[in-house]
């Protein structure tokens, strides 16, 4: 299908028309820009595809051996085979999606070798899990995509219509409204589930449309819906290929190609569906006519039984049987239709590179939209999220209001006595601790989320600066705000010294401390395999950074020496350094006279345990420069895990 330059979308429809003819998909032929298809429909082609592994004892095992097929536009491509044939695993090849063990053979789009960032603007990829943001509606989430995967040339109307379209396409328009929810929180079924995943990525209008297990958790009725669904979109251009397991006979009628696998990852057949029954009952394999195919086919390629099976009387011949028909259909396959394969596979890629103009949208990038677009989109995203998430915020502000509360009471107007020396240090030392603990609680909410953001990185939505900046929309402004509730309750109740500039700074050099502790959770937690290893590791690293503000009890000179480096590396002691130095610098203390040694003053003390106030500029800028580092490391610890993995 020819383009002329105008942004693919959904075929405008009269209201009545869209009651009768119920999404169904305009020719190739038609040039209007609402039209489903793509800009111009292209074939992929695969062949001699293997991949190993490394398996027990360092040994490599190999789960695909030489399989050969293509996919073209406005074909319906099956992937079938018994469990662990390494049907989502040829699916990942096919969409450059797989890095990890060792591929072989060659994956070619129109002829030509794959650049991943044209490809992924062409392509979409349905994961068989459906990881989707809790606390968006199935409107907003199907928006989200849309707005980061469609061409900028979409005005907000015909962004509208294609959103709409899309929903009724898929039977969930009448749940547009409803959040998607979680296990904890409560949404839309399984299967609508499935269905808005599916949409997020038919929104972009993909040339290629990749689809793990996309029937998984469906009903047979929902099923049928959606693969005729599939059908149609197929017929618009698009080249649509899936796994599947188990099919139901009139789902498998619907099916153009199909691409059979061994249990033990070998080709048994690829070719028209229609056409698998007489190519097996030619091998001698004739299934009664009633029967569903794909349980004569997966009957006849499963896995062979294991050797005790195998050696057991009872056994016995039903496993030669089943082992002669696997190996006589792929030695058929191979012999016979394998080298029609490959001359088809030579002839489709002759006529692609023939003429070959470039990908549609020619930009290598695998982002349609800019960086700006892209962080608007995902702030917006996040600050509608944590708005809804009402429940962590006020966890968090009830969490705050009652350590402060606590920490108050148990050093209520500390007043300026020499016993009030000792207390307010020690009041200090525990508003900083606190203060740099009270990140650890958004470890789990950040794994939790990760997921999400690497399918939808994968995608091509959105780089990792645009996740971030929206990530950091999303955290920072409650972090600041519960701090500030903490810091306000905590200062007043301990009658610490009065004045706006003592205020703050006090509040300030909080900030910074909580910051740090903030971006050295993203850190840690982004580095981090799942949530058990950063709670283990979190703690841990937070502790060692309060090792050396340890010295408010013990005096910092006190500290071995193969500790006291740490305070040149810990945030924590130049918080808790710029509270003291706050705090003290100017304080006046009685001195009672049965009391034998007196303080006169709070900058004596201070000096006396390390704290100067001609370096309190350099304790607030070093606090300050920690959350930019943090911030940095945080940053490209998260571009690492990303990469990791994809």
């Amino acid at each position: 299908m020819e383009g002329n330059g105008s942004p693919p979308c959904f075929t405008q429809f009269t209201d009545a028309e869209e009651e009768e003819t119920s999404f169904l998909v305009k020719g190739p032929n038609q040039e209007d820009p609402a039209s489903l298809g793509p800009e111009k429909p292209v074939a992929l082609t695969f062949r001699n595809i293997t991949y190993t592994v490394q398996g027990d004892k360092g040994r490599p095992k190999e789960i695909l051996r030489g399989i050969s097929g293509y996919v073209r536009g406005g074909e319906l491509l099956a992937l079938l085979g018994p469990s662990g044939a390494g049907k989502s695993t040829l699916l990942d090849i096919m969409a450059q999606r797989q890095k990890s063990g060792t591929i072989g053979g060659e994956v070619l789009l129109q002829g030509r070798p794959i650049h991943l960032g044209s490809f992924r603007r062409i392509s979409a990829y349905v994961q068989q899990e459906d990881l989707l943001w809790p606390y968006l509606t199935v409107k907003e989430s199907i928006s989200y995509a849309a707005q980061l995967r469609t061409p900028p040339s979409f005005t907000r109307s015909v962004l509208e219509t294609h959103i709409q379209r899309v929903m009724r396409l898929l039977g969930i328009d009448h749940v547009q409204n409803s959040r998607i929810g979680s296990q904890m929180v409560r949404g839309i079924s399984g299967g609508e589930k499935k269905r808005c995943a599916i949409a997020m990525e038919l929104v972009s209008q993909p040339s290629i449309l990749f689809l793990d297990e996309p029937t998984t958790g469906l009903d047979t009725f929902t099923a049928q819906h959606l693969l005729t669904v599939l059908k149609e979109i197929a017929a618009g251009g698009v080249a649509v290929v899936f796994s599947i397991h188990q099919p139901r006979k009139s789902i498998f009628q619907l099916f153009d190609k199909l691409l059979l696998l061994t249990g033990s990852g070998e080709q048994a057949y690829f070719g028209p569906a229609s056409a698998v029954m007489r190519f097996l009952e030619g091998v001698g394999v004739a299934p009664p006519q009633l029967d569903n195919p794909a349980d004569v086919l997966l009957d006849a390629v499963a896995v062979p039984p294991s050797e005790e099976f195998f050696k057991s009387g009872v056994g016995q011949n039903c496993a030669l049987a089943m082992s002669r028909t696997c190996s006589g259909i792929v030695t058929a396959f191979h012999t016979s239709l394998l080298a029609v394969v490959e001359r088809e596979i030579g002839a489709i890629n002759e006529r692609c590179s023939y003429g070959y103009d470039g990908l549609p949208g020619g930009d290598p990038s695998p982002y349609y939209r800019g960086i700006t677009k892209q962080i608007c989109v995902v702030a917006w995203r996040a600050v509608l999220s944590k708005l809804r998430d009402s429940s962590a915020a006020v966890a968090r502000i009830v969490a705050a209001a009652f350590f402060g509360t606590v920490i108050g009471s148990v050093y209520f107007q500390l007043g300026n006595d020499q016993l009030s020396i000792r207390n307010r240090m020690g009041s200090l030392f525990f508003v900083t601790m606190n203060t740099a603990l009270s990140c650890l609680a958004t470890l789990n909410l950040f794994i939790e989320e990760r997921a999400i953001f690497v399918r939808e990185h994968r995608t091509g939505m959105y780089c990792v600066l645009a996740y971030y900046i929206g990530k950091i929309v999303q955290d920072v402004p409650i972090t600041v705000v519960t701090n500030l509730l903490f810091d306000i309750i905590v200062y007043f109740t301990m009658g610490l010294q009065q004045g706006v500039g003592k205020f703050l700074l006090f509040s300030c050099t909080c900030t910074f401390v909580v910051l740090n502790s903030y971006f050295l959770c993203l850190f840690l937690s982004s580095l981090s395999r799942n949530i058990q290893v950063a709670n283990i590791v979190a703690p841990l690293v937070l502790v060692l950074l309060l090792l050396p503000s340890g010295g408010v009890l013990m005096g910092t000179q006190s500290l071995p020496f193969f500790w006291r480096w740490l305070k040149y590396v810990s945030f924590v002691h130049y918080g808790l350094a710029g509270l003291v130095v706050n705090e003290f610098d100017g304080l006046k203390f009685v001195c009672e006279p049965k009391v034998p040694f007196c303080f006169p003053d709070g900058t004596t003390y201070a000096r006396l345990q390390g704290y100067f106030p001609e370096e309190l500029p350099e304790y607030i800028v070093a606090c300050a420069a920690s959350v930019a580092v943090y911030m940095v490391l945080a940053f490209f610890a998260l571009l690492a895990r990303a990469k990791y993995l994809q």
